[in-house]
């Protein structure tokens, strides 16, 4: 998600907390409203969210078909949605769905994914790219260095456009679609402890 707006030095200083969560909350509770609390403690952060026309990848079925494997049962015990990326460029996922496949494109291509396949369901997917296309390319606010695939791994392989075709029966093509970005409205150096 993009973050607007702010002024230039959140751009350039670099913060270190330690913190300590009670009990033993899940992930998902600690990086979503834990993290809100206290960027808005901390740094008196007020933001809003907006919907704005930005640069997407559309994600439908190509020419020839989906090839796509509905999941087995039980394939993806105990949780459904996993994914395995392998540093030679395998992909496998379990019991995903569209909606799981365009959020993990999203995070290579640096880019919203729409999903017009119309696809239901959940799959398991194999998916074979070269190596440099599975590296995050954006993560909270920063480009992410990924350190280069062992020398004894081929780097040739097919683009992940490519590799969706191909493989998969899916495309990606780009397009404008509405992207959600934060939009800072009020922050603060944080005070010492």
């Amino acid at each position: 998600m993009q973050v607007l707006g702010g002024p230039p030095w959140i751009e350039s200083d670099r913060y270190d907390f330690t913190l300590k969560a009670e009990g033993n909350p899940p992930p998902a509770q600690m990086y979503g409203p834990m993290l809100q609390a206290l960027l808005e403690d901390r740094f008196r952060l007020r933001l809003h969210r907006e919907t704005r026309e930005a640069p997407v990848f559309l994600l439908s079925v190509a020419k020839n078909g989906a090839r796509l494997q509905a999941a087995k049962e039980g394939s993806c015990l105990p949780a459904c949605g996993s994914i395995k990326t392998d540093p030679r460029g395998a992909i496998d996922m379990s019991g995903v769905t569209i909606t799981n496949l365009s959020t993990f494109l999203g995070m290579r291509l640096n880019r919203d994914v729409i999903d017009k396949t119309g696809l239901p369901g959940r799959f398991d997917i194999h998916l074979e790219v070269s190596p440099s296309d599975l590296s995050t390319q954006f993560v909270a606010g920063s480009s992410v260095t990924q350190p280069d695939p062992p020398s004894s791994v081929d780097s040739a392989g097919p683009s992940i456009f490519t590799a969706l075709e191909q493989q998969l029966g899916l495309k990606l093509e780009p397009a404008k679609g509405p992207v959600t970005v934060l939009v800072i409205d009020h922050i603060e150096p944080p005070s010492a402890n």
